[in-house]
């Protein structure tokens, strides 16, 4: 195993996502990409004028504010636990832009949370996970997140 993707939805839950990704890389010798995928960035819109102004400053911004936080969490695996580690924010769909990631960095594992949900939630809403085990020929590792 050479490459470990971790794949985060929250800010809140990079630590857990990413102890389990250093455990595994420390045994493998593998290089952790830490990433998060969002929205497009608006100031690549077209259509910008469209929308008020301040809508498209505060997603700049959040934009900024995640970039800055995967560095960060990048810096720290390197830093405090020898293991070479990147990070990268993501623009697109979840499932497409987690392939694309995994093809082009020759990833062997992707680590992602998972959250309990009730039967019914999984009637309503889309299944990332489902849809990213069907695109995958990967193991992905399903951390159950407290």
């Amino acid at each position: 195993m050479k490459n470990i993707l971790v794949a985060i939805d929250e800010a809140k839950e990079a630590r857990q996502l990413i102890d389990h990704a250093v455990e595994i890389a420390k045994l493998t010798k593998a290089k952790i990409w830490i990433i998060h995928v969002t929205e497009a960035n608006p100031q690549e819109y077209l259509i910008r004028e469209a929308g008020p102004q301040y809508v498209y400053d505060k997603r700049t911004e959040e934009h900024k504010k995640e970039a800055a936080s995967i560095q960060q969490w990048a810096r720290e695996v390197s830093e405090k636990h020898n293991v070479e580690a990147e990070g990268l924010l993501i623009e697109g769909g979840v499932t497409k832009s987690i392939k694309k990631i995994v093809d082009m960095n020759n990833i062997d594992l992707v680590v992602a949370g998972h959250k309990k949900k009730n039967f019914l939630y999984g009637l309503f809403v889309e299944n990332k996970k489902k849809d990213l085990i069907d695109e995958l020929k990967i193991p992905l590792l399903a951390v159950p997140l407290v």
